[in-house]
């Protein structure tokens, strides 16, 4: 499948940018064996992490794997041997956390295509939808509380990730003021499978009141392989406007 899980405490976990996206790419991973704490068993190479999570430099990688270590979310269990001076690939225990409380889903495959603080911002927008409104509604202020970035970098991440497609972003007019915009929108942009296909022009045709004749027009129609499709799961009430109260978001 295309989509995972991850807890709604993700957030509350206490992790930086880097140490989120790379926790959450190991989450993503399919678990070869379970630990007796309950602990899934991956193995993945640091050079196949960096490249997931935008990360260009193993090193780097490491020293994160390593505070994830500290914090208890994942423990190196072993090392592969190769031939020298191959070195061979990690094998890692990593702690999720209990999906009871509460979970959303994550598309797999925009690991490879967004950096960590997109990654970020991307992930606190599928904790926060609503399946039942079909969107999400939280402030920049309220993204940058969460997240703990400025708000000149939400706005400037929210921007890149509007223009790669990976959400969609609409602007609610006020109710007393129509020509005053108040809240943005967003919505999580799905992949679906398959190509792109090109449906049969249809031909249809007008009445020009210019020449009093009729003409012909063709018309060509697409199917795009990205779709916005639900994506939180939650049991809380959005009928409220603006940002969700009491925690600014679920």
């Amino acid at each position: 499948m295309s989509l995972f899980k991850l807890s709604n405490k993700l957030f509350s976990l206490g992790l930086d940018a880097q140490e989120l996206s790379v926790y959450a790419y190991l989450c993503s991973l399919p678990a070869v064996a379970k630990t007796l704490t309950g602990a899934s068993v991956i193995s993945v190479k640091q050079a196949t992490i960096g490249q997931n999570c935008g990360i260009k430099s193993t090193t780097t990688v490491s020293r994160i794997i390593d505070r994830l270590n500290e914090k208890g979310l994942t423990e190196p269990l072993e090392r592969t041997k190769k031939a020298a001076p191959k070195r061979g690939t990690y094998i890692y225990a990593v702690t999720q956390q209990s999906l009871h409380d509460g979970y959303f889903f994550v598309e797999r495959r925009v690991f490879g295509q967004l950096v960590p603080r997109q990654m970020m911002i991307y992930l606190f927008m599928c904790k926060s939808y609503s399946p039942q409104l079909g969107r999400c509604w939280n402030s920049y202020n309220d993204i940058a509380e969460q997240t703990g970035m400025k708000r000149e970098t939400v706005i400037q991440t929210v921007n890149e990730l509007v223009a790669g497609h990976f959400i969609t972003r609409m602007r609610r007019r006020s109710q007393d003021n129509r020509r005053v915009f108040v809240d943005n929108l967003y919505q999580i942009v799905r992949y679906m499978t398959g190509k792109i296909r090109k449906k049969i022009k249809r031909l249809y045709r007008t009445y020009n009141r210019r020449t009093g004749l009729l003409d012909s027009k063709a018309n060509a129609h697409y199917d795009y392989i990205r779709n916005e499709r639900f994506c939180q799961v939650v049991k809380q009430d959005f009928s409220v406007r603006g940002s969700p109260q009491n925690a600014a978001h679920y």
